[in-house]
């Protein structure tokens, strides 16, 4: 085939990449970079792919474009890990270097080790944007090579219904003796996700559509990044569904993280759903990735950002990161997420607080100060129309993090701390989001939030709802404090901890 003048220009090599990477990453500002979220060493990051174990670690592989801190040409770039924690940056993976992949590049896909050798599947795009499931596989974990019969599930095995150029991330998984993949897609009027069936990985077969309407959720985009893993009998299905309408306080993001927890039909591919729910309540997530940890855990990943925003640290020569992965359980039917227990191995100079009670006042907290931290507290709501903790907080800067009474919900607000993001229509609200969140009965609830310089994570009653967002405050905003507005509230509990990775 010969190769146009777009071609020549998108064909990178992976030496190229590499050789970039290791030449300029030494050349970046980390004091600006999360110190304990995983970024990219330079450029442009987004979803999470291929997660899983391998060799004794843990591997993770994202969406990359190593040359600038935009998106472009996609790469596969990819990490390590033993903890979830630590991780160790290996070379890139994969390039767009073939016919099927040199146009718009190496798009999302997953992981699957099997036999010694670890297998990727991933979604090939040319230049004309035709996208196609191809393979490749590795000895070491480290190097790929592409299948020479690429791509194996190619545009002509999908449903004319569905369009080619948006056929994409498939996720990869086995049951008895058949190995699976997910396809998120559209048709006119909605998102769906497409079921294959193979013996081998390289020879498929369509099996069926997961939804036969709007069960997924009426929307005008792709259902991307399916994903599916198994907790308590059932079956729990997650993707990400671009231009999802807003239902009250869920789905407010111009995209939205999904999850169905049912029972998915084999056979022919129908997916029957006992609840929607979404995954996070924040600003910035996506396309989640999960892995079986060696004890059984189910642990996710995501992308800590979202489509169609400004991009601040674009500046700094990077976009994009990691959240701090997740445990998943279910529990009576919803899912419940708690920060990895390996966390608790980095926890430095702990602080603890003595229980305080507010009334229509704020008292800043010197001793949960910092911009690295994990802090946990209590808080008994009594008669306080507004309760809650500012962090981030510096001269007109603060991430506020409160309890409102007449709503009945946690509301994150970071409409004041720092640079402010915005993004696309149909997306007006960049600064607060908020989850609907019950009491235990007796006017408490709990809070744990994570802090790492451009960002937090706030975990809610154990796990029940979390808020993520990214946030850029002033350099010098790293005060703490604790307000009550419109009667008194208590806090107890209150605990801090330096988070330091070394």
């Amino acid at each position: 085939m010969k190769r146009t003048e777009r071609a020549e220009a998108l064909s990178y090599t992976l030496s190229l990449a590499n050789e970039y990477v290791r030449e300029h990453a030494p050349l970046s500002d980390k004091s600006k970079r999360p110190s304990y979220h995983l970024t990219p060493e330079i450029g442009w990051m987004n979803d999470p792919n291929g997660f899983c174990s391998f060799g004794g670690k843990y591997h993770l592989f994202w969406q990359y474009n190593p040359f600038e801190p935009k998106w472009n040409s996609m790469y596969w770039g990819h990490a390590a890990t033993k903890d979830f924690v630590k991780w160790e940056y290996l070379p890139v993976a994969l390039a767009p270097d073939k016919p099927y992949d040199w146009g718009y590049g190496c798009f999302s896909g997953s992981a699957r080790a099997e036999d010694g050798k670890l297998y990727l599947l991933y979604t090939g795009v040319d230049e004309d944007a035709v996208q196609q499931q191809c393979l490749a596989f590795s000895s070491d974990g480290v190097h790929f090579k592409k299948y020479e019969r690429n791509p194996v599930i190619p545009s002509s095995k999908l449903p004319e219904v569905y369009p080619i150029k948006e056929f994409r991330d498939p996720f990869l998984f086995r049951r008895g003796d058949r190995y699976y993949a997910l396809i998120g897609t559209k048709t006119e009027l909605c998102g769906n996700i497409l079921l294959y069936r193979s013996k081998d990985m390289k020879r498929w077969k369509y099996v069926g559509a997961l939804f036969g309407g709007d069960e997924g959720g009426l929307n005008k985009g792709v259902y991307e990044c399916p994903a599916l893993f198994e907790a308590d009998g059932k079956d729990v299905l997650m993707y990400s569904a671009q231009f999802l309408p807003s239902d009250g306080n869920r789905f407010v993001n111009i995209h939205s993280s999904v999850y169905l927890v049912g029972k998915l039909d084999l056979t022919s591919g129908k997916f029957n759903a006992d609840y929607m729910g979404e995954t996070d309540g924040g600003f910035d997530f996506y396309a989640p990735q999960t892995v079986t940890a060696a004890d059984g855990r189910t642990v996710m990943t995501a992308w800590m950002q979202m489509w169609d925003r400004d991009y601040v640290t674009e500046s700094d020569g990077f976009v994009g990161s990691m959240i701090l992965p997740r445990e998943l359980v279910l529990k009576d039917g919803k899912l419940y997420q708690y920060p990895v227990r390996e966390i608790e191995n980095y926890r430095r100079e702990e602080r603890r607080v003595p229980d305080l009670v507010l009334d229509e006042e704020e008292k800043e907290i010197s001793a949960l100060r910092g911009t690295q931290k994990e802090i946990q507290f209590k808080l008994d709501t009594g008669t306080a129309e507004r309760a809650g903790i500012r962090v981030f907080s510096g001269k007109d800067c603060a991430l506020s993090v409160y309890y409102d009474r007449k709503a009945g919900t946690v509301t994150l607000d970071r409409g004041t701390c720092g640079k402010l993001i915005r993004g696309a229509f149909p997306e007006t609200n960049f600064a607060t989001r908020s989850v609907r969140i019950a009491s235990d009965g007796n006017g408490v609830l709990s809070f744990r939030l994570f802090l790492d310089r451009t960002g937090a994570e706030v975990f809610l009653n154990d796990g029940a709802a979390t808020i993520t967002a990214n946030v850029y405050p002033d350099r010098e905003a790293e005060n703490a404090s604790f307000f009550a507005e419109g009667g008194s509230a208590r806090f107890f509990g209150v605990v801090g901890y330096e988070i330091e990775v070394k």
